[in-house]
């Protein structure tokens, strides 16, 4: 009978040299867990805390696998994951989930491991390649003319679209204007308010994306504004709307979906708590017709590829590549295709 033999965490800390991304963030804290069973097999899986503060969450992380790990008989991840949610009935989500992806991560890592299959055919896919948009880069201050030029960059370099940061206010029409005439009426734009609108602003961005025909528009009012997020969508004509990033629970996803509230739907992989949350709320938002956009992490999250019927999006946004060794490099023609080797092929750098 096969046990989990060891269960370890490690916090890195990561500062960037400038600011990043739509909220300015300087740095990131990543929860890493290493597991290892009594048949020698092991699973490697990380977590972050954007901004920092990833102490508390690694903390909860070596708790919750003290308590339900360590000599636990192996089940599946979803097994394992439920488990552990159910001790959170009285703490609540928030930081237990931040720390609950790492070890679901590196769960399903020692799973596919043990099975001596990649990760994609774990999680029940394939390997096909999946399409990559651009998001890293673009700041919420930049000059139109940059931004469009970065735009354009990326587009020459064979990405399958580009999603430039805005600011729901007058100047997001000059940066929309610019960005469309730089990389033509056909290819793929987006746009991310980070959560910066409010009812009239982020209905007049939702009218300028339907007129320079943007994919979607990522979170024109902050996350937890649900009934905001309702009447907007029950006003809208012609925009999509993009959220999932800040959401916590599969019942707040189902809200989002059930009630049409957006028509992209961006599960972030430490918020959801994992691997096992997000394919579900793909697969829930996949049934509903709704174009699946996780949040950062591409070369993970590549391992979604054909394991729920519906369509996948990647997102380069570089924030915690660089810890890890093994990414899956971004083919000639833009896509990115899970890599052949058993498990995700990550490796800490040391």
């Amino acid at each position: 009978m096969t046990q989990i033999a060891t269960a370890h965490i490690q916090l890195v800390e990561k500062k960037f040299a400038k600011p990043i991304g739509g909220s300015g963030v300087t740095g990131v804290d990543i929860i890493v867990a290493a597991l290892r069973d009594t048949d020698g097999a092991t699973g490697l899986g990380f977590s972050y805390v954007i901004g920092g503060g990833g102490g508390v969450v690694a903390q909860l992380a070596q708790a919750q696998a003290n308590r339900f790990l360590q000599w636990a008989v192996l089940k599946t991840p979803p097994e394992h994951w439920a488990d552990i949610k159910k001790s959170f009935n009285r703490t609540g989500d928030g930081p237990n989930m931040l720390a609950l992806a790492a070890l679901d991560v590196a769960l399903w890592d020692l799973t596919a491991r043990r099975q001596n299959r990649p990760l994609a055919q774990a999680l029940g896919g394939g390997m096909a390649p999946v399409p990559v948009y651009a998001s890293g880069g673009f700041g919420p201050k930049d000059d139109p003319q940059a931004v469009a030029e970065l735009a354009a960059q990326y587009m020459a370099a064979g990405y399958a679209g580009v999603k430039p940061r805005v600011n729901a206010d007058a100047g997001d029409e000059a940066v929309l204007r610019a960005v469309r005439d730089a990389i033509g009426p056909q290819a793929r734009l987006m746009a991310d308010a980070n959560e910066k609108g409010y009812a009239q602003s982020a209905a007049t961005l939702l009218a300028l994306a339907a007129e320079y025909k943007l994919s979607f528009v990522e979170e024109p009012l902050p996350a937890d504004d649900v009934l905001g997020y309702r009447r907007l969508s029950a006003q809208n004509t012609g925009a999509v709307i993009a959220m999932g990033e800040h959401l916590q629970g599969l019942d707040r996803f189902s809200v989002c979906i059930e009630d049409g509230i957006a028509g992209v739907i961006q599960p972030d992989l430490a918020m959801a708590g994992g691997l096992t949350p997000c394919l579900e709320v793909a697969r829930m938002a996949a049934s509903k017709g709704m174009l699946v956009a996780p949040h950062f992490l591409p070369g993970l999250f590549v391992n979604f590829s054909g394991a729920f019927h519906g369509q996948l999006l990647l997102e380069a946004f570089p924030i915690v590549e660089d810890a890890f060794e093994g990414w899956p490099e971004r083919g000639a023609d833009g896509m990115l295709q899970p890599q052949d080797t058993p498990g995700h092929g990550l490796s800490l750098k040391t």
